[in-house]
């Protein structure tokens, strides 16, 4: 059979790579292409939340590696920070810190023996705990009735998601139905008042759409939905552009077989995006009984302590209740997906390897650009990629706390020198309270801390700022080396035991241990 390239057809000179001008000079091909196409998967792996968290998945286009998203599972919760997080008045003991929270205050810029002070609140009084404030009543007449559709008239305050109303602290309290009280805070527990809405401007609504496109008919935003500006988004526009420019090159050349390469591992992305488009989703209080303060304090493995100042609304959202993932596909049309994605990508790898050479070397700059541009975007931080305007938070830390990592006094070696006792001292003075010291393991459970702890809150209590919270520990532990100890009467006696007094005594378990709460994760 005669196989002269040039009695082909004209059709099959768009998928032949032995043309003239089809390979480079003396022979050379760039093979290594469909390598470059599958190289990154660290970086992609890295930003699969937010690559996925909006409409800008479904885009077709291509992306280094986009084997990172194909996973035999979806991971129902956000990744988590392991700390020990505790409740100052609920008592409620964690392991972990939620993801967005972790964002707001990341933990891995604390230095150790490190103490701060944060106050959370809710920007919009509307997204405090569910509850929508409540508007003024319509007159009667059409034009005030056509205004205030979608609207809560204020003889009902309806919630958002789960029919939720605060209770006034008061029990015998009554809600207002007419006039505003600015001094009325959502956020302490007072009811809803009725007043002025705050417009959602017009990049919230793209932003909101984006997120989630349904929205417009369900007429509630997103808890934290990907900003708009995300770098992630910038870089998918950027990649849709690069992949209609290969696709327009390719055509110009001829290249029938980079075309279809380039059209199907596009595709291949769009339906890997899709199987995984999720939204995030924060838990609301179900019921209107009365709750503690939802103040928390985290510790870290290398001692630092952090106090979030917050309602219990924001301490559901953020630290005590599950940041969950909700899917707009069903896990059975997920595996679908993916079968169909892991085709598209090996069928389109083959064809990148048959390419032509002009064509092999725009793709293979192009799979080189990306790359390196989503490694650059790995070293921003996270939250540049969500908008978590959400929430009003700003550092509140008192002066006379400031420091704690630091050497303030050379000459004291004990108040002035860092260490997890100071820092403990600090973190008690603030709370005024230690029965979270007890249920966080900060401190062991022993009678000779259990007096150190009793001596901490009663001078937190008393105002005492310069109480030697360091050189009354030495002293109490002395009195243990001495044998001042009281055993109780017929009952055995032990030696007494250093270990038993070290602090903390739970340590925070490293994050690499924990890897297996979360397979299938992002």
């Amino acid at each position: 059979m005669d196989d002269d390239p040039a009695n082909r057809t004209e059709a099959a000179k768009w998928f032949s790579s032995d043309l003239d001008g089809a390979e480079g000079p003396s022979g050379w091909r760039l093979d290594v292409v469909t390598l470059l196409a599958v190289i990154g998967e660290s970086s992609i792996a890295e930003h699969a939340q937010t690559l996925t968290a909006s409409i800008f998945c479904l885009f077709p286009r291509i992306i280094p590696a986009p084997q990172a998203l194909l996973k035999p599972s979806r991971p129902l919760r956000l990744p988590e920070t392991t700390a020990k997080m505790t409740g100052v008045y609920s008592g409620v003991v964690l392991d972990t810190v939620g993801f967005f929270a972790n964002i707001i205050h990341p933990l891995d810029e604390l230095q150790p023996f490190t103490f701060k002070v944060l106050e959370i609140k809710h920007t919009d009084l509307n997204e405090a705990g569910g509850v929508e404030v409540g508007q003024p009543v319509a007159n009667g007449s059409f034009l005030s009735r056509f205004r205030s559709l979608g609207k809560t008239p204020t003889s009902v305050s309806r919630t958002r998601s789960m029919q939720l109303q605060r209770l006034p602290h008061d029990a015998n309290e009554q809600t207002r139905t007419t006039g505003f009280n600015p001094n009325a805070d959502i956020e302490v527990g007072a009811p809803p008042q009725p007043g002025i809405t705050r417009r959602v401007t017009m990049k919230e609504k793209v932003q909101d759409f984006v997120a989630n496109p349904t929205l417009a008919n369900m007429k509630r935003r997103p808890a934290v939905p990907a900003t708009l500006y995300s770098p992630v988004h910038i870089l998918s526009i950027f990649s849709v552009l690069l992949t209609a420019g290969i696709i327009a090159l390719a055509a110009v050349i001829h290249d029938g077989t980079a075309i279809f390469a380039v059209s199907l591992i596009s595709i291949a992305s769009s339906v890997v995006g899709l199987a995984s488009w999720w939204r995030p989703i924060l838990m609301n209080r179900s019921h209107t009984n009365k709750v503690p303060e939802g103040d928390v304090i985290i510790r870290t493995r290398e001692g630092a302590f952090l106090l979030v100042k917050c309602t219990e609304e924001v301490a559901r959202e953020l630290y005590s209740g599950t940041e969950e993932c909700e899917y707009h596909v069903s896990g059975r049309a997920y595996r679908v997906l993916m079968g169909l994605g892991t085709f598209l990508l090996m069928v389109s790898v083959i064809l990148l390897g048959n390419c032509k050479w002009n064509s092999q070397i725009f793709i293979g700059a192009s799979y080189i650009t990306l790359n390196f541009l989503y490694w650059m975007m790995g070293l921003l931080p996270k939250r540049y990629f969500w908008d978590l305007g959400r929430y009003d938070y700003k550092d509140i830390t008192p002066e006379r706390a400031r420091g704690a990592h630091l050497t303030t006094d050379p000459n004291d070696l004990r108040e002035g020198v860092k260490s997890f006792t100071r820092t403990l001292w600090f973190a008690i003075r603030e709370t005024k309270r230690t029965a979270w010291v007890e249920r966080s393991g900060a401190a062991p459970i022993t009678q000779q801390w259990q007096r150190w702890l009793a001596e901490a809150e009663q001078a937190a209590k008393d105002g005492n700022d310069k109480w030697p919270a360091v050189a009354r520990k030495d002293e109490i532990m002395k009195m243990n080396f001495d044998g001042a100890r009281s055993p109780v009467l017929n009952e055995p006696t032990r030696d007494f035991d250093k270990a038993e007094q070290a602090a903390p005594a739970i340590e925070v378990q490293p994050q690499n241990q924990r890897q297996g709460d979360y397979a299938g994760n992002f």
